[in-house]
C-alpha cells in the first residue's frame, strides 16, 4: 500500500537548559553530596548481536567525544559538589542520559536495527529522562548560580531570570563568580575567562547538514533513494520525511515501523545513501572548518584542556 508523503519535517532537537539540570540535584540536608555520572556504556553491544555504526565527520575533533564528555561531566559534578558542601548543601547531579549508540544524522544506518527496533533508539541507549525532585531554595539556586547563567556557545553569562543583579554572598560566605557551577567550568578550564567558542563548532555541524543537501551527488543520491522507496511501496522525498512518520513517543514498535524502516535502510545501501552523504558533508565541514581556522583550533585546545583536568580532578576513569 503506498503512503501519502507527509510535509516535510526535519526532526526537532531539545537541548536541555544546564542549569535546570543542574539544580535538580540540590539538597539542603547538609549531608556528604554523591555525584552522580552518565553512563558511558548503558549495554554492552555485544546484546544487540550487531556493532551500531558510527559516522566519522571532520567536526568530530573539534568535540568532546561520548568517552571524554563522561570524564568531563563526573569532573564538573565532583567540582560542584565539593564547592556546595563548602556551604551546607548536598548536590547530586541528575542522571545524564548516555550518548545513543546509533548514529541518527541520516536517519537509521544499521539494517539489524531497522528490522528489530524500526526507527525507534536501540534498548541500549540510556534514554530515561531525569525525574525532577523538591524545587531548590533560594539559597541553593544563589550558590550553584550565583545568580548568573553561562551561555556554552559563547562562555559569557547572563543574570538568571527573577535575578536583578549577582549573588555575592550566601549567610555572610562569599559566592566565586557565577556559583559552584562557573567556579567547576573555571577548574576544568584552568582559568578565569570562560569565553568559549563552542557555538562556531556547533554551526559548522548543523549547518553542513544543510548545505550538504544541496550537493548534486547528495541530491542525486536522495532521488535514487526515493525511486527505490517507490518501488518498495513508499513515497517520500528523503529520510527524513519517512522517519518523521514513526510514533517515536510509544514504546511499542509497530510493524509497519518496522516494514518502513527496513525499506529505507535497504534502499540506502542499495545506493550508497549514507557513503555520498558523509563524504559530501564533510568536504562542506573541512571548508567551513578552514574557515574559522581560529575558531576551531581554540576549541579543540579548550576541550583537550578540559579532559585534561577532568582526569587530573577525578581520575582517568572518573572514579
Amino acid at each position: 500500500m503506498r503512503r501519502q508523503r507527509p510535509r516535510a519535517t526535519l526532526p526537532a532537537v531539545l537541548v536541555p537548559a544546564l542549569t535546570v539540570s543542574l539544580l535538580a540535584g540540590c539538597s539542603a540536608d547538609g549531608g556528604r553530596a554523591e555525584p552522580t555520572a552518565p553512563s558511558a556504556s548503558p549495554a554492552p553491544t555485544a546484546s544487540l548481536g550487531f556493532t551500531p555504526r558510527r559516522l566519522e565527520l571532520p567536526v568530530h575533533a573539534y568535540q568532546l567525544s561520548p568517552a571524554d564528555q563522561v570524564k568531563v561531566t563526573r569532573a564538573r559534578n565532583t567540582a560542584i559538589a565539593a564547592c556546595m558542601k563548602r556551604y551546607g548543601l548536598s548536590w547530586s547531579a541528575p542522571k545524564t542520559p548516555a550518548a545513543p549508540r546509533q548514529d541518527r544524522r541520516y536517519g537509521v544506518i544499521d539494517l539489524p536495527a531497522a528490522q528489530r527496533y524500526g526507527y525507534h533508539l536501540l534498548p541500549t541507549d540510556d534514554t530515561a529522562p531525569t525525574e525532577q525532585g523538591e524545587p531548590p531554595s533560594k539559597a541553593e539556586t544563589d550558590v550553584l548560580t550565583g545568580g548568573r547563567l553561562l551561555d556554552a556557545d559563547t562562555g559569557r553569562s547572563h543574570l538568571l531570570a527573577g535575578y536583578t543583579e549577582p549573588v555575592r554572598e550566601v549567610d555572610g560566605k562569599p559566592v566565586p563568580s557565577g556559583g559552584c557551577a562557573q567556579e567547576a567550568e573555571r577548574k576544568l578550564l584552568g582559568r578565569d575567562d570562560l569565553t568559549s567558542t563552542a557555538g562556531v563548532v556547533s554551526r559548522i555541524n548543523t549547518e553542513s547538514f544543510t548545505e550538504s543537501m544541496k550537493d548534486t551527488a547528495v541530491k542525486d543520491a536522495l532521488a535514487a533513494w526515493s525511486t527505490c522507496m517507490r518501488k518498495a511501496g513508499y513515497d517520500y522525498a528523503d529520510p527524513l520525511e519517512s522517519i518523521a512518520t514513526a510514533r517515536l513517543d510509544s514504546d511499542e514498535v509497530p510493524t509497519d515501523e518496522i516494514d518502513l524502516a527496513t525499506a529505507d535502510v535497504t534502499c540506502k545501501r542499495a545506493v550508497d545513501l549514507v557513503d555520498i552523504w558523509s563524504r559530501a558533508e564533510s568536504a562542506v565541514q573541512r571548508r567551513m572548518i578552514r574557515q574559522h581556522a581560529s575558531a576551531t583550533a581554540k576549541q579543540r585546545a579548550d576541550n583537550e584542556t578540559r579532559v585534561r583536568n577532568a582526569v587530573a580532578l577525578t581520575g582517568p576513569a572518573g572514579e
